[in-house]
């Protein structure tokens, strides 16, 4: 069974960080919910045509991931986390773009405290264009189940990062400063 799963919306989503878990069936507080961060040597990426050519002429789109917000509840007496959110994508048309539409592919991963792979699931965002439009966001809606196994959501974290390649990686780390 899937942990995630993906409902597309147009929409531009404001706002930072997830707000508090709700849910509350008794009088105490609830856990607070899993941190969520967008990878920052994965948050850009640069698509090109096919061919040996990686100059500015051959970029179909540029695409990044923005921003998030969302929120969690508690489910089986806190045993399972639910967490929904909104993923911010844009890309950008580049001079070599034919398609009207960019398919932005990105991973959501749960992780622990050691940065130990618990689960991730691949994703495309697919984001139309209307003629005369350079540039669009779309909102990603998706909601994941966390079994949280005797864990804290203190102890999870949620890492969102586009799928790259070996050049891309490099590439964003030497424009990042590593």
């Amino acid at each position: 069974m899937p942990l995630l799963r993906p409902a597309f919306a147009l929409m531009l989503i404001a706002g930072l960080g997830l707000a508090a878990c709700s849910g509350n069936r008794d009088n105490t507080r609830p856990p607070p919910c899993p941190r969520v961060g967008i990878l920052g040597d994965a948050n850009k990426g640069v698509q090109y045509r096919p061919g040996p050519g990686r100059d500015l002429t051959d970029v179909t789109f540029e695409t990044e991931l923005l921003d998030y917000n969302g929120d969690c509840r508690y489910e089986d007496r806190r045993a399972v986390v639910i967490v929904r959110f909104i993923l911010q994508v844009a890309a950008t048309r580049g001079p070599a773009a034919t398609q009207d539409e960019a398919q932005v592919p990105y991973f959501i991963a749960v992780v622990d405290k050691q940065q130990n792979v618990l689960a991730r699931e691949d994703f495309v965002a697919r984001i139309p264009f209307e003629p005369g439009r350079r540039r669009v966001v779309v909102g990603e809606e998706l909601e994941q189940y966390i079994p949280l196994a005797g864990r804290h959501t203190s102890e999870l974290e949620i890492l969102i990062g586009l799928v790259l390649d070996r050049d891309q990686l490099e590439k964003n780390r030497r424009d990042r400063g590593f």
